[in-house]
């Protein structure tokens, strides 16, 4: 473990050539990350991203429904009417947006990080 160590330090002591421009190289033993992950890859990114869609179409879902049960508790009221008719179009299209963002970053997933063609 102590080479590792010693041979990332020699890396980062090589990286400074320049005078002017300090650098500042942090290795993952000087933060307490040995044996962490170096990166993270499209299948992780794609996890998170899918967690967030399908959280935010929840959302959306509970505003439709949260829209109905304010029309049908409106009894004619004109105001009410229309706050629900309001959110259950702003409700829609912010559901139509996270589809879309998810098709979006899928494809970019799929096809360009993962180098695919289509």
């Amino acid at each position: 473990m102590e080479d590792n160590s010693s041979s990332q330090q020699a890396k980062c002591a090589n990286q400074g050539g320049d005078t002017e421009n300090t650098q500042i190289c942090i290795t993952q033993e000087d933060i307490g990350l040995s044996g962490g992950p170096v990166g993270i890859g499209g299948a992780e990114v794609a996890a998170v991203l899918n967690l967030v869609y399908i959280v935010a179409g929840i959302v959306a879902i509970v505003a439709i429904i949260l829209g109905g049960i304010r029309y049908t508790v409106s009894n004619g009221d004109a105001n009410g009417i229309q706050t629900a008719k309001n959110t259950i179009m702003y409700a829609v299209a912010g559901l139509v947006v996270v589809i879309m963002a998810a098709a979006i970053t899928n494809f970019v997933i799929e096809f360009v990080a993962r180098g695919n063609t289509a």
